[in-house]
Formats: C-alpha cells, sequence, structure tokens
C-alpha cells in the first residue's frame, strides 16, 4: 500500500471518509456533504471521499442521498473529477425472526427462538442490530463495506475513517463494534478509523439500560489491557478504533434550543426541536472535522496525542469529548436590533452553563482543551473568549492554567447564532453522568434482557459487565 496511507498523519490535507450507521450515523454524512470544504478537499489532485450511509429501512436514507446528489452536481460544475467522491446508501431489510436467529449463531445462538423480527422504523435491541449486521455482511453490505476500503485505498493523499452512531440507538451501537471490525481487517491498520458515538441528551428521556452496556463495550475495546482479557488475546478483536473515539455531547444544545421555546404542539414540538438539535450537532462536528482541510480535527488529535504511529489510541482514557456549547439561538431570549449588552449577558449566561451540561462528573479534568468559537463579530470575540477560557480553566483544565486552553476564532455566517466546538481529552465512559444512570436501569433487568443490550463479543458467548 502507498505511503500516504500510513498513520503517520503529518500536517494535511487529509482525506476524511465516513461510514455513518443508523440515523444518527446518517446525519454525520449529511454533515460532511453540506460543508464547502469538501469541495475544496476534492479540488486536489490524488483527493478522494467515500461516504457509506447504512439504516434498516430507508427513510433516514432519502437526505443523505439529496445531498450526494447535489455535491455530484456541485464538482461537476467545478470541473472536479466524478471519481473522487463515492457514495453508497444501504438500506437493509429486517430479516425473519428464523433468519435472526440464523446469523446469531443457529444452535448456539446469542438470541432467543422467539426472538420479535423488527418492521423497518422499530427500535431494535443492539443484540438483534448484530444479528441483523451478520446476516447483511454476507451479501450486499459486505460488498458495499469492501468497495467502500477500495475508494479509501485508492486515493493518493493520506486519509482517516470516520465511522459514526449513536450509543444510546440499537442500530448504530449495535452494529458498530462488528462493522469497525471488519473495516479495520479491509483496510489492514493502514488507515486511522476514528469513531463518533452522539451521546442522547435529556430531551431522550432517561437514560436507556442499553446505553449502559455500549459505553460499557467501546471502553473495554478501545483499551488494550482491557481488551486482551475479555477477548483472550484474541487479535482478530483487537481495537479497530486505533484513530481515538471522539464522545459528542448534545446536551448544552438542547438545553439552549428548548429553555424559552414552548409554543405549539408539545409533541410536534418535540420532534422539531430534536430534529433541529441533532442536526446543528452533527453539522457542527463534521464542519470541525473538515475545517482548513482538517487541520482542526488535527490540532484536536495532536492535543489528545493521537497523532501518528505509536500515538495513545487504544490506552485508558483514549477517548476525546466534543462539547458542542451553543451560546445564543435565533429568536430565543435575544433579537435582532437589541442592544449588545443583552447579548453580553445571553452569552454570559450560557457560557456558565458549560459545566452543568457538560454531561461529565464534577471530578474530570482534561490535560488540555482546543476551542472553536463560531460568533457574529458584533458579539465581540475578545469577551467571549475571555469567558470561555476562565470557564474551561476553572472546571475543565487540570492545570487551571489559561496557556493549557487553545482558541480560534471564526465569524460565523448566522448572525444570531454563536457556538463552541470545545475538545477534551482524555475521557473515560465512567466521567460521563449519564453512564451511571444507564447503570442502574441496567441493573434492574434480568439476564436476558441485559443480554439484549449487548453486541461486541456475544458470538464468544462473553456479556460484558452482566
Amino acid at each position: 500500500m502507498a505511503d500516504s496511507q500510513s498513520q503517520d498523519t503529518a500536517a494535511g490535507p487529509h482525506c476524511l471518509h465516513v461510514v455513518g450507521i443508523g440515523r444518527s450515523g446518517v446525519g454525520y454524512i449529511d454533515g460532511l456533504l453540506r460543508t464547502g470544504e469538501v469541495e475544496d478537499l476534492l479540488g486536489n489532485e490524488g483527493a478522494g471521499v467515500a461516504a457509506l450511509a447504512i439504516d434498516v429501512g430507508e427513510d433516514d436514507l432519502l437526505r443523505a442521498e439529496g445531498y450526494a446528489d447535489a455535491l455530484s452536481d456541485r464538482m461537476a460544475e467545478q470541473g472536479i473529477p466524478a471519481d473522487r467522491f463515492n457514495y453508497q446508501s444501504i438500506s437493509l431489510d429486517a430479516p425473519d425472526a428464523e433468519t435472526l436467529v440464523a446469523a446469531a449463531g443457529n444452535g448456539k445462538s446469542y438470541l432467543p427462538k422467539n426472538v420479535k423480527a423488527p418492521a423497518a422504523g422499530d427500535h431494535m435491541s443492539r443484540a438483534v442490530a448484530k444479528a441483523v449486521y451478520a446476516h447483511a455482511s454476507s451479501g450486499v453490505l459486505g460488498d458495499a463495506l469492501s468497495n467502500f476500503a477500495a475508494q479509501v485505498q485508492a486515493t493518493g493523499l493520506p486519509s482517516r475513517v470516520m465511522v459514526c452512531f449513536n450509543l444510546a440507538g440499537g442500530t448504530g451501537s449495535g452494529m458498530a463494534p462488528d462493522l469497525a471490525r471488519d473495516l479495520a481487517a479491509k483496510l489492514g491498520g493502514d488507515v486511522p478509523i476514528i469513531g463518533v458515538g452522539q451521546m442522547p441528551h435529556s430531551g431522550d428521556g432517561d437514560a436507556p439500560a442499553s446505553l449502559y452496556a455500549s459505553l460499557s463495550e467501546f471502553a473495554c475495546m478501545t483499551d488494550d489491557a482491557k481488551n486482551a482479557e475479555a477477548t483472550k488475546g484474541d487479535e482478530g478483536y483487537g481495537n479497530p478504533f486505533n484513530g481515538g473515539f471522539f464522545v459528542v455531547n448534545t446536551e448544552h444544545s438542547w438545553q439552549r434550543l428548548t429553555s424559552y421555546t414552548t409554543t405549539g404542539e408539545p409533541g410536534i414540538r418535540d420532534r422539531i426541536r430534536q430534529e433541529v438539535v441533532s442536526k446543528f450537532s452533527q453539522d457542527s462536528f463534521m464542519r470541525f472535522a473538515m475545517r482548513d482541510t482538517d487541520g482542526a480535527l488535527n490540532q484536536a488529535l495532536a492535543a489528545a496525542g493521537l497523532m501518528g504511529a505509536g500515538s495513545v489510541a487504544g490506552q485508558p482514557n483514549s477517548w476525546v469529548l466534543y462539547n458542542l456549547a451553543k451560546f445564543t439561538h435565533p429568536g430565543v431570549q435575544v433579537l435582532p436590533g437589541e442592544a449588545i449588552s443583552k447579548w453580553h449577558s445571553v452569552t454570559d449566561q450560557w457560557v456558565g452553563y458549560l459545566d452543568r451540561y457538560s454531561g461529565l462528573g464534577g471530578d474530570f479534568r482534561a490535560t488540555c482543551a482546543v476551542v472553536h468559537v463560531h460568533s457574529p463579530r458584533t458579539i465581540g470575540f475578545e469577551r467571549l473568549n475571555a469567558a470561555i477560557e476562565n470557564k474551561l480553566a476553572e472546571n475543565f483544565v487540570k492545570s487551571g492554567d489559561a496557556s493549557d486552553i487553545q482558541i480560534a476564532n471564526h465569524e460565523f455566517f448566522d448572525h444570531l447564532t454563536a457556538y463552541a466546538d470545545i475538545v477534551l481529552p482524555g475521557l473515560s465512559a465512567s466521567d460521563l453522568t449519564a453512564c451511571g444512570a444507564a447503570q442502574a436501569a441496567y441493573e434492574s433487568l434480568g439476564a436476558a434482557e441485559k443480554k439484549a443490550c449487548h453486541s461486541w463479543l456475544l458470538e464468544k458467548g462473553v456479556v460484558l459487565s452482566a
């Protein structure tokens, strides 16, 4: 394989390829395809971008397909060769119960014989999603994954792959362990694979039991020592996320949008709120990942010690928190034309909520912080930077020293919105407050219900944390 595909990730440009699983995962592909910088990247000789969207049923795939078509049209208008972009959309059928049980191992199946086959759009357990993946991976999905890997390897520039999913969802978190393992085998370890797991917010309801199983499994998978113990040294089950693992916190954005919006039918209002928060979070993360042809991502990975061969990927506390903090929202709490003092009061208030809505326990401290502040110029970057820096030094950075906080400023196109991408390395599953709440829900279940919450290593007869 060409040297350009090695893990020596010196400063860019890099090609970013994305696999999105389930509704949330596909949303990250939407975000990638909507960024203007993806076209800037594809204008480079040797560049390429591959995207693979996977879900059960097609409803949540249609929007991504539309964005893929629009990107292809923009490429044609700019004279960018069409073969530099490869998009695949895989709508999986939910097999019948007998097929699911067989895919899960027949006589030693990890699914009960009376398992209920889900219909498209239904919630499915992580164990069922694993069996759906196992069934599909020997057919159309396996072919699509091989094609995706071939597209990644064909790029003439260094590449990274992101595997995106919801940590609390059944489809995404249930399929991600096996898909990432299969993808790593196809890529041969030469291309960094980065996990991107989105956390639920309080608007999604109580933390589900499956979230605890999901966090426990990914924590064990990405820790070399724990992985070796759980898998008995089976190298085929080593950490596939050799480029690191981002946990995306959406709580601050959810709170910012919902705290002052009470009109309309509650059911419709909450559905729209959730869609807006997810879309904003996914778009913001991918803008961050693609900014300066991934210079911002390079900066964050370097701060986390996750750049290049010999990185700390796979070691304890190699997770990175991506905390999307929203300070102003169009039409909420402050309006165009109001005094700048009111805008400052509102931004100060929501910077002050960083610790409350971070999703982190009070004892967590990162060695450093990387921050990208997006704001209308009229709000004033100097004031906003100082407020963020003080809050991070006081509540989030181990040294308490502002010198360990890197802040970059970007004028945002929407003059009513101010927000920040805050990257904090050194995260572990137990630092997340939702982990403890999900554990309580998990421990209230019976053995069979607990097993349904799991995915990784079920075929080996291992149920972690049960």
